[in-house]
């Protein structure tokens, strides 16, 4: 199955994920029994069969597929629930000896935060209580502030130079053109699509002013594809009777004009994504640290 065809399927799968219950990483063994039908899943066999999914799923590069099993937080969210860039690039590989640093700065780059406690983006999060309103963005919205001829290098400057760091920013960079590809793909056959809004901005009391978590290149794209992560959210700003607005865009002049800018910014992404795809697979070995 070709791209095109796999993102066909990606808002309807996307929204079976938003069914699952496993907080990926997690070590404890911890249960949830359906209160339907009495089931119990067992989160630590849960987590080892997502890990193996994702294996198979991105031997083939299939950054859809792998979504589409994502396990999402339950809702009401009872538990800590986090998904980053260093997750997906590592998701079912044991990474290279002494990438541990260099993907948890990572985190700091590409990271969702949801818990009943706490939520943010990018490593800015924000205790519930203190969260003033959230504010959300279509998608047009998010595909204006993805830049192809910046990322590389912020990727680039974020991460130190030591061994294993050649690894991470390509497989970064290659996951994220992947992304970026899937939702402007997305905004070009779905108009709705590109004007549907999801929560992007999270307005919260500082110490000593308001500050604000926002979504960034990756997290944007991601909370994009996945509308059931974007419901989550949406429902527990609303139990804690935190204001929902759409944050203010610059709006596209006409049809024919935003369709030409989503197939311009679409090629140059694909290109980006092959020309990293290309960089990884003729990259020389790196010497062990």
């Amino acid at each position: 199955m070709g791209m095109k065809d796999r993102l066909e399927q990606m808002r309807q799968r996307a929204q079976e994920a938003g069914k699952m219950v496993v907080d990926v990483g997690v070590d404890a063994v911890r249960e949830k029994r359906d209160a339907a039908t009495g089931y119990v899943t067992d989160r630590r066999d849960a987590a080892q069969a997502f890990a193996g999914e994702a294996k198979s799923a991105l031997k083939e590069g299939d950054v859809e597929e792998l979504l589409r099993r994502l396990p999402l937080p339950a809702s009401p969210v009872a538990e800590h629930w986090q998904w980053s860039l260093g997750k997906l690039i590592t998701a079912g590989n044991k990474p290279p000896l002494g990438t541990g640093l260099l993907l948890g700065l990572l985190d700091n780059f590409g990271t969702i935060d949801v818990g009943p406690e706490e939520v943010g983006f990018d490593g800015a999060t924000a205790k519930w209580h203190k969260v003033r309103a959230v504010r959300t963005r279509s998608l047009d919205g998010i595909l204006q502030k993805l830049s192809t001829d910046t990322f590389t290098e912020s990727v680039e400057g974020l991460l130190p130079p030591v061994p294993g760091r050649g690894w991470v920013s390509e497989k970064a960079t290659a996951a994220m053109f992947t992304i970026w590809a899937m939702v402007t793909d997305l905004a070009i056959r779905d108009p709705e699509a590109g004007r549907r809004q999801v929560v992007c901005e999270i307005e919260y009391k500082g110490w000593i002013r308001t500050k604000e978590a926002e979504t960034g290149f990756f997290t944007g794209p991601v909370m994009a594809l996945l509308p059931g992560l974007d419901a989550v959210l949406r429902a527990e700003a609303g139990r804690r009777g935190v204001v929902v607005e759409e944050a203010e865009e610059t709006s596209i002049a006409s049809a024919e004009a935003r369709v030409a800018w989503l197939r311009e910014k679409h090629a140059a992404i694909v290109a980006k994504r092959e020309a990293a795809v290309q960089a990884i697979e003729e990259a020389p070995a790196e010497p062990a640290p």
